[in-house]
C-alpha cells in the first residue's frame, strides 16, 4: 500500500473526534468509564498488567479488539476509577509487577475518569502506561496540559500507518486525522510527558516506512529510539475482516531501526 499526493473536494470519511464524542455517550457515565475486566497479565513492557477498556474512536480494519471497539454497548460494566485501580493493584501485586495499563480500546474517552486514576497511581509506586492512538490528545491541548502533573504516567501513541492515505485506507477516517498523533507528540514533548511511538507497518512499504520515520525525527530525533514498530496478528476475525477490506498485509522483511531516519 503505497502513498500518493492525491486529493479530493470533500474528505471522505468520519471525524474521529466526533466519534469520540459520541462513543463516550455509551461507555462514559460521570467518573465512570467501562470495562470488559481489570486485571489481566501481559509480556508488553518486560510484564504488565492491563484492564481491557470499551470503546474507541477509531475502527481500524486490523483491529483485534472486536466487541470492545465495534459493539460498546453490548460489552462490559461501568467502573469508579477507584475500582479499577483496586484491580489493577491486586493483580500487579499477585504477579509482581509495577506496570500498569488499560488497553484494547482508547485510553483518552473519559476525561475525567483517567485523571482521577492517574491521580491514585501517583499515590502509588506504579507506572501507567496511558495506550492512545493520539486523536483526542492530538486535538485538545489543555487536555495534555491536564496529564503534566503526573510524575507516574507514560504516554505509548500508536500511529496507523505511514501517511494519511494509508490511515485512511485501514481506519475508514479522515485522513487529515494522521495529523493528530504528531501533534499529540509533539506537544506530549513541550509538556516534558515521558512518551514514545507506536508506527503500524503491516500495510506499508519502504518509502512511506523511511517517510514516517523522518517526520518523527524530525520531530524528535529520541522518538526513534524508543519507537515501536506493530505487525498485526491474523487472529481469524481480523483475517476476515481484512478479506471483506481486499487489504493484503505486505511482505516486508524484518527492518532495522536505528536512531537515524536514512
Amino acid at each position: 500500500m503505497g502513498c500518493s499526493m492525491a486529493s479530493v473536494d470533500k474528505e471522505p470519511g468520519y471525524d474521529p473526534i466526533a466519534l469520540a464524542a459520541a462513543t463516550e455517550k455509551v461507555v462514559v457515565r460521570g467518573n465512570q468509564r467501562k470495562y470488559v475486566q481489570l486485571g489481566r497479565r501481559l509480556r508488553f513492557y518486560g510484564g504488565s498488567i492491563s484492564a481491557t477498556e470499551v470503546g474507541c474512536n477509531l475502527r481500524c480494519k486490523f483491529c483485534f479488539s472486536d466487541k470492545p471497539v465495534w459493539k460498546p454497548g453490548r460489552v462490559g460494566k461501568f467502573y469508579s476509577p477507584q475500582a479499577v485501580f483496586d484491580g489493577l493493584d491486586r493483580a500487579a501485586r499477585k504477579y509482581n509487577t509495577k506496570i500498569i495499563s488499560a488497553s484494547a480500546s482508547e485510553g483518552t474517552l473519559g476525561k475525567q475518569h483517567l485523571l482521577e486514576l492517574l491521580e491514585l497511581v501517583d499515590q502509588s509506586d506504579y507506572t501507567y502506561v496511558l495506550e492512545t492512538n493520539g486523536m483526542i490528545l492530538g486535538s485538545d491541548q489543555q487536555y495534555v496540559r491536564d496529564l503534566k502533573r503526573f510524575k507516574n504516567l507514560h504516554v505509548r501513541v500508536s500511529m496507523k500507518g505511514c501517511c494519511p492515505e494509508e490511515f485512511h485506507k485501514l481506519t475508514g477516517a479522515q485522513s487529515s486525522a494522521y495529523e493528530l498523533p504528531f501533534k499529540a507528540l509533539e506537544t506530549l514533548i513541550a509538556a516534558g510527558i515521558s512518551c514514545n511511538a507506536c508506527l503500524s507497518v503491516s500495510f506499508s512499504d519502504q518509502a512511506s516506512i523511511k517517510a514516517a520515520k523522518r517526520r518523527l525525527y524530525d520531530l524528535w530525533p529520541g522518538l526513534l529510539k524508543s519507537l515501536e514498530v506493530e505487525r498485526i496478528k491474523l487472529f481469524p476475525k481480523v483475517r476476515k475482516r481484512l478479506r471483506e477490506h481486499d487489504l493484503l498485509t505486505n511482505a516486508i522483511s524484518p527492518i532495522k531501526w536505528s536512531a537515524h531516519p536514512i
